[in-house]
């Protein structure tokens, strides 16, 4: 125990006993005032037992008040802290408290302290002396009052209820304010505050705005329902890894809030989600709805601050200019500093981008400054990679990732929640579905959550289908991102959007010309010095110019240090096929038509053009065609992909074309023309056969995917009369194709009666399976639900009929008896706390894995299983695991986190052992030595021993 706590313990029994004595005494007569404690008690009380109960009365009470004063005091230094309460003690000891002297004061501590104050020399004792001696008073008054009155010679009697004394005096005490340098006027508001400006946050954050669409009726969306976990790179400093295990590696693919420390700098791309990410903190936090890794952060007060509020002005000099608006002029004072400094705040900074380049050294600055000052608050701060490198936060011990790219999972769960969310018709979350899956750059282009919700909005404004060109829509994009969203956020803009799209135009032309898809930054402000010499409006330098653009724009970064590209290629593409077109660049074009890296500039190209310069382009294209046998198929599949953007050319080149579609692109000979095929939207069911009896395998499994591509009502009907094939291939890609299309109209018209893969259906989303009952020809189903798709509980196995296969991720308790009435052959729960009910485990014939957070501390359930693999996580170490012994069938163990292989069973067919181990610390091999087995081993876990193995040992290394 440190000094500073004796001294503060040595205080709270000083109150209690000066306390407790002033409560005898002034029951007793005039000399009985000069007495100690003891002596009363001894007048006062006969008995040994009665003397004991008192003395523990007092022991409690003074306990009571040393808890009460400890955090009070606690910020002070030792030597401090000792001489002040030293002070504290000697001017109590003196100070009259009898009933005519609490009465003189009105029995207010406030007036007592100040006459103990008057009493003694004018000396300046220090903020810790004033503190400790309100307390105090605070204290000695409060006790003395609630002590409660007896009549001479009844002590014994009020001391046999000392419990409830005591009980009242704790309740009384805690319900106290302590004034100190954080809380002058006391803590008596601070919960209900707390909870006011909660709700504030939650109701106020809650929210998702479309930045730049003129839309009526925009929707205004509900964050919390709407908001999608996105996957960070770089992360370089310990997070918690699988089950809790620290973790010092870096990742790619990593969920953000997984990736989430005390002190981190998040950064990304415009559009990519910061913002969106920090106000969704928020909204949890206020909440206290986080859960997995940022459990913990339940109970954090959140504190969003906008920098980009504070560009033309200064920073928020005190804590409690964090908390503005409505609720400022309620707010206790001080209570900001104290959330802070009890470790309670989480610090939500966004847009470092978004201040101006000189100011930003003094953002770093105060932010050194608010670490030091609150060390244990929670901090995320957000900027654009344009703005800072990963280590601009470095030696503030911020740990530094980037936000990645949507994958098409995230894609199509962002369209899910969004439209929930807007409460759009479920038509217009097909209709959209149906566009991304038949063109693939829409997919490209809903990478980052700006694009994907501006896409989604874009649908639900139009009362069909998106255009067949995305012209528009590339237009609209660059549009949203070079003048709406900052125009929105009140920034002014230095050059004007047009200004913006001739220099970018330019420098893609550039880069495309090249075959780069990025540029030295040095080069880039060389190539912008040129272009603005022809642009008579723009007066600003060419540094000042690229800074804006990689700062401002939304389409240009800074990838790297001194590297300049587009944030999507896309982009690219768009704005050097418009800059071919306006520089006469056909034949250039022409010349790199066969090339991969060309062919959507030109697509693009041909959506910018003149009539007569695209007829020419295309026309030039198809005559390489019929010139170069080695790359016709590749440059006619690009004159079909061509048709989605061109607007208008000429009769002949269109019939050209038509004919070469139809004899020579249709059927697609593989499932890798589909998507160019498809690009020509729904024309292309005209080309396409109506029975799929005269193709070959892989021509007929592309011709199914090719229609479902299209996503039309039409496809459907075309689908249906391919539903009869028996092919495997063909039946499993009609099954894939249910996903795009309403799932009960597609169960009744197409796979009512489809034969499917020898009676057997794979399931890869949970929304199909109440509609697997319409399949009549269903033998079998496998489920193997997305990452996304996680499952609270297994009801709905209920409803799937006939499981072969189950895998899923699960969360939180799982109770496995809906699995009873199956019969699968393999069954893969991955992500439970725990699992329970597993005696009612159906019979598994193939595989097994339950892997939970709580060690497994019991497994009867294995015991008599024939299985042939079984996967199970870290297991307690004095689990039996004799069950696992007994098993004579089992070939291959899966361990995944098992600490300790010494304890690793010996099934007599074991051959097999795949061992998932730590990325923080090695799992030892060593008690393998001597084994036969064959390993299977990830690079990314850390092992020791394998070099003693011993020649019977084989390894595996997977990644």
């Amino acid at each position: 125990m440190g000094l500073e706590i004796v001294a503060v313990s040595k205080l709270g029994q000083s109150v209690a006993v000066r306390a407790a004595t002033a409560w005898l005494a002034g029951r007793a007569n005039e000399r009985a005032r000069t007495l100690s404690l003891a002596d009363l008690a001894a007048a006062e009380l006969s008995k040994p037992t009665q003397r004991a109960k008192l003395d523990t009365l007092v022991q409690h009470i003074g306990h009571q008040v040393t808890e009460q004063l400890e955090p009070v005091l606690e910020r002070f230094a030792a030597d401090e802290v000792d001489a002040s309460l030293a002070a504290v003690e000697v001017a109590l000891e003196s100070v009259d408290l009898s009933d005519e002297a609490l009465l003189a004061d009105d029995a207010d501590p406030e007036v007592l302290a100040q006459r103990i104050r008057r009493s003694l020399p004018r000396t300046d004792l220090g903020r810790c002396y004033d503190i400790a001696l309100d307390q105090s008073c605070r204290y000695l008054v409060q006790i003395i009052r609630h002590l409660p009155s007896f009549q001479p010679r009844a002590l014994a009697e009020v001391l046999s209820r000392a419990t409830a004394q005591t009980a009242l005096l704790e309740d009384v005490l805690a319900r106290l304010p302590r004034t100190s340098l954080y809380a002058p006027q006391g803590t008596d508001n601070d919960d209900e505050f707390r909870a006011e400006y909660l709700r504030y946050i939650a109701a106020n954050l809650d929210r998702l705005e479309l930045l730049g669409l003129s839309m009526e009726n925009r929707p205004r969306l509900a964050l919390s329902v709407a908001y999608l976990s996105l996957t960070v790179s770089g992360q370089d400093q310990v997070r918690h890894g699988w089950f809790g295990e620290a973790d010092n590696q870096q990742h790619s693919g990593v969920r953000v809030e997984s990736a989430l420390c005390n002190r981190t700098f998040v950064r990304g791309d415009a559009g990519s989600g910061k913002t969106t990410l920090l106000d969704w903190l928020a909204v949890t936090a206020a909440r206290g709805r986080f859960a997995g890794t940022l459990q913990e952060w339940n109970g954090l007060v959140p504190f969003p601050i906008r920098l980009r509020a504070h560009a033309d002005s200064p920073l928020p000099a005190k804590p409690e200019e964090f908390v503005s608006g409505l609720l400022s002029g309620v707010m206790p004072a001080g209570w900001v500093h104290r959330v802070l400094r009890a470790g309670n705040g989480l610090l939500l900074v966004d847009g470092v981008d978004e201040v101006p380049p000189p100011k930003r050294h003094s953002v770093r600055e105060w932010l050194r400054n608010l670490m030091s000052a609150f060390p244990e608050a929670k901090v995320v701060v957000t900027a654009r990679p344009a703005a800072t490198d990963e280590k601009w936060l470095a030696e503030l011990d911020f740990s530094s990732v980037v936000l990645e790219s949507m994958s098409p999972t995230d894609v199509r769960v962002f369209l899910k929640r969004w439209h929930e969310a807007a409460e759009a018709p479920e038509e217009a979350q097909r209709r959209l579905l149906r566009q991304f899956e038949s063109r693939e750059h829409l997919r490209a282009l809903a990478s980052s959550p700006l694009l994907c919700a501006m896409l989604c909005a874009l649908n639900l404004g139009r009362s069909s289908e998106l255009p067949q060109n995305r012209m528009e829509l590339y237009a609209a994009a660059l549009t949203m991102l070079l003048d709406f969203r900052d125009a929105e956020r009140g920034i002014s803009r230095m050059l004007t959007t047009s200004d913006k799209t001739v220099l970018l135009r330019d420098l893609a032309w550039r880069l495309t010309l090249g075959g780069l898809s990025q540029l030295p930054t040095i080069k880039v402000r060389e190539q912008v010095a040129r272009k603005i010499r022809s642009m008579p409006n723009v007066d600003e330098d060419a540094d000042a110019v690229v800074t804006h653009l990689l700062e401002r724009s939304g389409v240009v970064r800074e990838p790297a240090p001194g590297q300049v590209d587009f944030v999507h290629r896309t982009f690219q593409e768009y704005l050097a096929g418009e800059e071919a077109m306006e520089d006469n660049q056909v034949n250039t074009l022409v010349a790199h038509a066969h090339l991969d890296s060309w062919s959507q500039t030109i697509v693009l190209a041909c959506g910018h053009g003149r009539r007569a310069d695209v007829s020419e382009l295309l026309a030039n294209v198809l005559d390489r065609s019929d010139r170069e046998p080695r790359h016709a198929r590749r440059l006619r599949l690009l004159t079909a992909a061509c048709l989605e953007t061109v607007r208008d050319i000429d009769a002949t080149v269109h019939d050209r074309i038509d004919a070469v579609i139809k004899n020579r692109l249709v059927p697609p000979r593989s499932t890798r023309e589909t998507v160019s095929l498809a690009s020509i939207g729904h024309r292309l069911l005209r080309y396409l056969p109506t029975t799929l009896d005269e193709l070959s395998d892989a021509a007929a499994g592309a011709t199914v995917r090719s229609t479902a591509l299209v996503g039309s009502p039409e496809a459907i009907a075309r689908l249906a009369g391919y539903a009869h094939d028996p092919r495997d291939n063909v039946q499993e890609e009609l099954v894939k194709a249910w996903l795009h299309f309403d799932p009960e109209r597609y169960a009744e018209e197409v796979l009512a009666d489809a034969p499917l893969q020898n009676g057997h259906a794979r399931i890869t989303s949970i929304r199909l399976i109440p509609y697997l009952s319409r399949l009549h020809r269903l033998a079998g189903t496998t489920v193997r639900l997305p990452v996304h798709e996680v499952q609270s509980n297994l009801r709905f196995v209920e409803h799937t009929p006939k499981i072969r296969l189950l895998s899923a991720l699960v969360s939180g308790d799982v109770d496995l008896a809906p699995l009873e009435p199956m019969s699968p052959q393999t069954v893969s729960l991955v992500g439970a706390r725990k699992f329970t009910n597993t005696d009612q485990l159906p019979h598994v014939t193939n595989r097994l894995a339950l892997i939970q957070q709580e060690p497994w501390r019991e497994l009867g359930f294995a015991r008599g299983r024939h299985l042939n693999s079984l996967g199970l996580s870290k297991i307690d170490k004095n689990c039996d695991l004799n069950p696992i012994a007994g098993m004579t069938h089992l070939v291959k163990l899966e361990c995944y986190g098992w600490t300790n292989l010494s304890v690793l069973p010996s099934p007599p067919g074991l051959r097999y052992l795949d061992i998932l181990g730590w990325r923080s610390r090695p799992t030892s091999l060593r008690p393998l030595r001597g084994t036969s087995l064959h390993l299977r081993l990830r690079r990314r876990y850390l092992y020791v021993g394998v070099d003693e193995l011993g020649p019977d040992v084989r390894i595996t290394w997977v990644d």
